[in-house]
């Protein structure tokens, strides 16, 4: 059951209201519906809420201008549910760019939406755990090809990850690797504008590979993505879920230090939940470095706020900055490898 989680569902049609309204009381969750935009906003304003489901066209304020009033008006946000009868990628994308955790498709399939809402909640009240447990340190050194980047990022992440990569030349001596949380859709989607607006060839992994640097992998909607430890191959891992999620970031970081040692490079980036936090621990405690996004240039700060609250040893810049630090803590690990590579 829900343990009483409060819900507002923002929908303008009174019988998707009504369906939706009873289909969440009968798990057990508190709801409140607002039948516009405006009335969401004036709930928001007087009431702590989980979630927000909301509908996307409706009069005055719709459901995207809904999304980013809200994530500019209440922190921690409410875990956000699109929901909605546009179902184009460019729909979709959009509304997940705009600040959305999820998005669903109407007609909507019951099963799915309570699965989905109970997994987004749960993330979204995740607490770091007391310990890491025990964290592998490497007993001898890693000498790889080149630099590994590993990076974890969740809601916010697309435009983000764009930011980033525009200023970042193919040339540079290293391979990286994304968990973006989300569907296979999005990130079929996703890795194909990744790689119009970078320089880099991007690679969605569905099947196991060899790696080359000037390349960016990223997990496809359904595995993990894992990287052998001495061949760098990488491949798609159907292990169960992490931190709510598949893919999640923290089996990519713990092959990603494993296989790179030193030479490793952890990015957590904007997101829900605390997935990345104990995988950054790992790379670590590997003498790698670990790069975090300042929350407060973070459509959703969860996830760089838990590597920071952790105590783990990270470098903090906004997103403004990120591109040029990566591209700083990439050059002298490359350059002690082409020496040691010789």
């Amino acid at each position: 059951m829900a343990n009483g989680k409060k819900v507002i569902v923002v929908e303008d049609e009174l019988t998707n209201a009504i369906l939706l309204k009873r289909i969440l009381l009968r798990e057990g969750y508190v709801v409140v519906v607002a039948h516009n935009g405006i009335d969401a906003l004036k709930h928001l304003e007087r009431e702590k809420f989980d979630a927000i489901l909301t509908d996307w066209m409706m009069p005055q304020v719709d459901g995207i201008e809904l999304i980013r009033q809200v994530r500019g008006m209440v922190q921690p946000a409410p875990y956000i549910i699109m929901i909605t009868a546009l179902v184009s990628d460019g729909a979709r994308t959009y509304a997940l760019e705009s600040g959305a955790d999820d998005y669903i498709a109407k007609p909507i399939e019951v099963d799915e939406l309570l699965v989905r809402l109970k997994d987004g909640l749960d993330r979204y009240s995740q607490s770091l755990p007391d310990k890491f447990g025990t964290i592998k340190e490497a007993k001898a050194e890693i000498i790889p090809r080149y630099v590994g980047v590993f990076i974890a990022t969740s809601t916010g992440g697309p435009p983000t990850l764009v930011e980033i990569f525009k200023d970042i030349p193919d040339t540079t001596r290293a391979s990286f690797f994304i968990v973006q949380h989300g569907p296979a859709w999005m990130l079929e989607t996703f890795s194909q504008r990744l790689k119009k607006e970078s320089n880099f060839d991007v690679i969605l992994v569905t099947t196991k590979m060899p790696t080359k640097q000037g390349c960016i992998y990223i997990a496809s909607g359904d595995k993990h993505m894992i990287i052998e430890k001495d061949t760098l191959n990488v491949l798609p891992d159907d292990g169960p879920k992490e931190n709510f999620v598949k893919p999640a970031a923290d089996p990519l970081f713990r092959s990603g230090a494993e296989a790179f040692g030193k030479y490793s490079v952890g990015v957590v980036l904007t997101g829900l939940g605390r997935d990345g936090a104990m995988g950054a621990a790992q790379i670590a405690a590997s003498k790698g470095t670990v790069i975090v996004q300042d929350p407060t240039t973070a459509i959703a700060p969860a996830m760089p706020n838990t590597v920071i609250q952790s105590g783990i040893t990270h470098k903090l810049y906004p997103l403004k900055e990120l591109s040029k630090a990566i591209q700083e803590t990439i050059f002298p690990l490359s350059a002690q490898l082409k020496m040691k590579n010789m």
